[in-house]
């Protein structure tokens, strides 16, 4: 600091104000409007009221409530596909990020009620083979890593937990829903009850995993 501005408070220098006011204004711009849109796949059928996504198809149907996303939601429907259409005006870019996060939410629910989504679950073990039992949607696994303690972990709401016949796969489990967070999150559930503590991961490697992700209904 020069001599002239001995004695003066460092706030009033110019070249300070200008820096507090830039960042004070440096909120990023907003855009004035942003959309995104998907088209439904054939098969489904899409309904949107107040921001609640309904879901028909051969498999069944869901419901989905967006209240906390303040966005405008809309159908175009014509003769040859049906368009689902998400719209914000004045937004961050945070609020645009979820546009694609929503479009993406409805068209999982389409592909749900249409084709379905299989997770295949394998288990890994090393001495101690790991069993598994499913009664009443509850999935009981016991001698993981010799352990008497016998782990439960209940099926998620539309989730249908199967084992596969040992003569056809060996240590296979395989999870079957519309919902994909609903299969997916049961699939996590499995795999965090199942964890190693205090041992070294890269040498037991015991655990039960999600080896496949598919659609019940396959493409022809």
């Amino acid at each position: 600091i020069n001599a002239e501005y001995m004695g003066t408070r460092i706030t009033h220098l110019p070249w300070i104000r200008i820096s507090r006011a830039l960042t004070l204004n440096s909120e990023p711009m907003r855009k004035v409007h942003a959309t995104e849109s998907v088209v439904i796949p054939p098969g489904a059928d899409v309904s949107v009221k107040r921001r609640i996504v309904k879901v028909k198809g051969p498999r069944g149907s869901l419901t989905r409530s967006f209240k906390h996303a303040l966005y405008e939601f809309s159908l175009t429907k014509t003769k040859k596909e049906t368009t689902f259409t998400v719209q914000v005006w004045f937004g961050k870019q945070c609020d645009i990020a979820c546009l694609k996060t929503l479009c993406s939410h409805v068209y999982n629910m389409c592909i749900g009620v249409t084709k379905g989504f299989r997770y295949k679950m394998r288990f890994a073990y090393a001495h101690f083979p790991i069993n598994v039992l499913v009664e009443n949607n509850i999935v009981e696994i016991r001698n993981f890593l010799g352990e008497k303690y016998v782990r439960r972990v209940k099926s998620r709401p539309g989730v249908t937990c199967t084992r596969t016949d040992t003569t056809k796969q060996k240590d296979e489990l395989v999870l079957e829903g519309n919902d994909l967070e609903m299969v997916s999150q049961n699939a996590a559930d499995i795999h965090q009850s199942v964890l190693v503590k205090a041992k070294d991961i890269r040498k037991f490697l015991d655990g039960i995993y999600v080896m496949t992700k598919e659609n019940i209904v396959q493409d022809d």
